[in-house]
């Protein structure tokens, strides 16, 4: 099946922003305590991979050197805000963000030269950042930077991001929009009830890339039962495009108890998605996958689904040790 490298260390746990936010540490500290209760990290399969810093030129692959100084002058501040109420700026908030950025471009160069064949970084994901600004507790982009970093040294012509989070990844799906070497297949909660209010069905792609992006909005409450339904199509979309690499972002904002959002998965729906994915990339990738974490803001909902993600990536034979009392 190939080596999984997963990308943990401080320098993503720096990552979080300061209490009462929601996007905290405890989200990945109960993950990483879930992948040791259930031996995960027994298996030698998996490899452990240090976080990389990000260089400016690397951001600048994707970020506007105005927005770039911007965070790095509210880094040095330690206050503020670096978007309209969402995203707080503090002390080390530009190093915390570049080592996110740094370590999923690392997974992509791991994975394209056959070091490991599929990666997942738990603090990465961060969709919702644009260009030029913050967003929805984004700073910078780091699946933009990988996918054109992916283009440009690699120089791939179909690279599929699927994207499982309950919000809508529009930081992605639209700075991509006209770009028909990347493939986008995104479902999420319904955008007229929840933040940030995009990804309707209309939108598959500009007339310089048409077909090349798929929507599926879902109402909330929808359950595993909706969720396996509606992968089915991101399935069919998958293999027609016949991807060179494949990004998957696995929030697990979808899962019942989520506090801000409505839809009621469980762990089951990312193991569905990630076995599904896992042999896409086999079939016709050579295995090339790197997962990020993405949302989620209940503690045993991350470990839970993230978790699966690694079972998942080890294959269907792979039996689970211990189990959790929120995965039996």
């Amino acid at each position: 099946m190939g080596d999984i490298g997963l990308y943990y260390g401080e320098e993503l746990l720096r990552y979080a922003f300061p209490d009462p936010h929601k996007f905290n540490r405890q989200r990945i500290s109960s993950f990483w305590e879930a992948v040791q209760i259930l031996g995960l990290l027994e298996r030698r399969e998996i490899r452990v991979m240090k976080p990389v810093l990000a260089s400016e030129d690397l951001l600048e692959l994707f970020h506007t050197k105005e927005y770039i100084d911007f965070v790095k002058k509210m880094s040095e501040i330690g206050s503020g805000l670096l978007d309209y109420g969402d995203t707080p700026a503090f002390k080390g908030v530009f190093e915390a963000a570049s080592y996110v950025v740094g370590s999923v471009v690392d997974a992509v160069d791991k994975v394209m030269s056959g070091e490991v064949g599929h990666c997942f970084i738990p603090v990465g994901g961060l969709h919702h950042a644009r260009r030029d600004r913050a967003a929805g507790f984004c700073v910078f982009n780091d699946i933009g930077v990988a996918i054109v970093y992916a283009k440009k040294k690699y120089r791939l012509n179909r690279i599929l991001y699927v994207d499982i989070d309950a919000h809508h990844g529009d930081g992605v799906f639209y700075e991509f929009y006209d770009d028909p070497a990347v493939w986008i297949a995104d479902i999420h909660e319904d955008g007229r009830y929840l933040y940030p209010g995009t990804g309707f069905r209309e939108e598959d792609g500009s007339p310089q890339a048409p077909k090349t992006k798929l929507n599926i909005p879902l109402p909330p409450g929808s359950t595993d039962k909706e969720f396996v339904e509606a992968f089915k199509e991101v399935e069919e979309f998958a293999r027609r495009v016949e991807p060179e690499l494949i990004f998957f972002q696995c929030g697990a904002d979808g899962l019942e108890g989520d506090p801000i959002t409505h839809l009621r998965y469980t762990y089951r729906a990312h193991r569905h998605a990630a076995e599904v994915l896992h042999e896409i990339a086999h079939r016709f990738c050579k295995g090339r996958l790197v997962a990020t974490g993405g949302g989620g803001y209940d503690e045993k909902n991350t470990a839970a689904a993230w978790s699966s993600v690694l079972m998942a990536f080890l294959g269907p034979r792979w039996e689970m040790p211990t189990s959790p009392g929120y995965m039996l």
